[in-house]
């Protein structure tokens, strides 16, 4: 950040070089939005192609897809034979694609890169853009095979890490992320998250301890750039670290939040399954079908068929919970806001009736009251995927 900045050729300050190096740094998401934005808007920039790649970039890593994507689209129609700004314009798109969980897309746009003679600053890039696909599909000996052909730099060794930890070596992949932090000098990240990876990997290999620590470190660090799937995704790491004492749920649930809020598909699945096994660890069989449920279809809509064969396995081992029909109506009556007596009421029965029913609810459910049925909004109430006695839905077990 000491460095003089870089101009334009009109001589003032590049606009796309700041927004850049806020972007590094990690801080002022406001100010690098702005800076983006007015590279973007810069004739001297928009004929730039490394410019365009800052600005867009930016752009990417601070949530504003949708101004990524627009600018995009405007660029190629305005520079249609503009080859070396194609490609970078083309793999911003590739990378809205890939956050909001649109493999198909991504992996179409990665493609037509792939087919062709890059520039050497995007190399890197593509090549962990496409490791990251081809782990999502279940074919992570494809994946490194693409690390055998020799390179090296930060995203090289993410995408190093990535393979071992899909393989099952967590110890490589820990040593792997640690070492992509050392060599990648960048903080921030909504750029390169080695500390989520670093964490998730201290943890398969039993040292809770690390996993917390470079958890929260991500976490501080997320919270300084502001954005929320970077945000989403470092208190996932933080929660998995966490002690199941009841706090560790409250921290799952503001990650997919956040991760919704942010219309990150791809990691929303793997929290949601996440949360499902903590949830099932606290004994919370009846919210963790649902949230397997939430998960499975988020899987299947981005096309991850890793994660969805595993929360098909999980889901195999925790059975929908089997109110009674009469049951269920009560308990969508106390989700829809009404007390015990409106109940009564409208099911033509006497209040301790419903209390009585309400009871049951709660310990086959496994809550602890009608503050926690009301606040878990479980859609099955609502959409007839809560097994009743007349029968149960089609589940991913048959």
């Amino acid at each position: 950040m000491n460095a003089p900045p870089q101009v334009c050729r009109s001589g003032h300050e590049c606009p796309a070089a700041v927004a850049a190096g806020l972007l590094a740094a990690g801080e002022n998401w406001t100010d690098a939005v702005q800076a983006a934005e007015q590279a973007l808007e810069s004739p001297v920039c928009r004929a730039n192609a490394l410019c365009v790649s800052r600005a867009l970039g930016t752009l990417v890593c601070a949530g504003e897809l949708v101004a990524a994507d627009a600018h995009s689209l405007a660029l190629l129609e305005e520079r249609p034979g503009d080859l070396a700004l194609a490609e970078h314009v083309v793999l911003a798109q590739a990378c809205v694609a890939r956050r909001t969980g649109d493999l198909a897309r991504c992996s179409s746009l990665l493609d037509l890169l792939r087919h062709n003679d890059i520039a050497a600053e995007i190399r890197p890039v593509v090549l962990h853009s496409t490791v990251e696909l081809l782990i999502a599909r279940g074919e992570p000996r494809e994946a490194e095979a693409l690390l055998t052909h020799g390179a090296d730099g930060p995203l090289f060794l993410a995408a190093e890490a990535a393979v071992a930890m899909a393989l099952g070596r967590p110890r490589d992949a820990l040593d792997g992320s640690l070492a992509c932090g050392r060599e990648a000098g960048v903080g921030n990240p909504a750029v390169l998250p080695w500390r989520s990876l670093a964490a998730r990997a201290a943890l398969a290999c039993g040292d809770i301890g690390e996993s917390l620590r470079l958890a929260l470190e991500e976490h501080t660090a997320a919270a300084r750039w502001g954005e929320p799937r970077a945000l989403g995704w470092s208190l996932s790491a933080v929660a998995a670290a966490s002690p199941p004492d009841g706090e560790d749920l409250v921290v799952y649930e503001r990650a997919i939040r956040l991760l919704d809020m942010a219309q990150a598909r791809m990691e929303l699945a793997e929290v949601l399954c996440d949360y499902g096994d903590r949830l099932t660890a606290h004994g919370k069989q009846a919210a963790a079908h649902e949230i397997y449920t939430r998960a499975r279809a988020t899987a299947l809509d981005v096309g991850d068929t890793v994660l969805l064969r595993r929360v098909d396995q999980a889901l195999c081992g925790v059975a929908a919970p089997a109110l009674t029909p009469v049951e269920a109506e009560v308990a969508r009556f106390v989700c829809a806001g009404l007390n015990n007596r409106e109940i009564a009421a409208r099911l033509t029965m006497a209040t301790r009736t419903v209390e009585l029913h309400l009871t049951r609810v709660y310990r086959k459910l496994g809550l602890s009251g009608r503050r926690e049925l009301r606040a878990t909004r479980w859609a099955w109430l609502h959409e007839g995927t809560l097994r009743t006695d007349r029968g149960a839905p089609g589940g991913a077990c048959g």
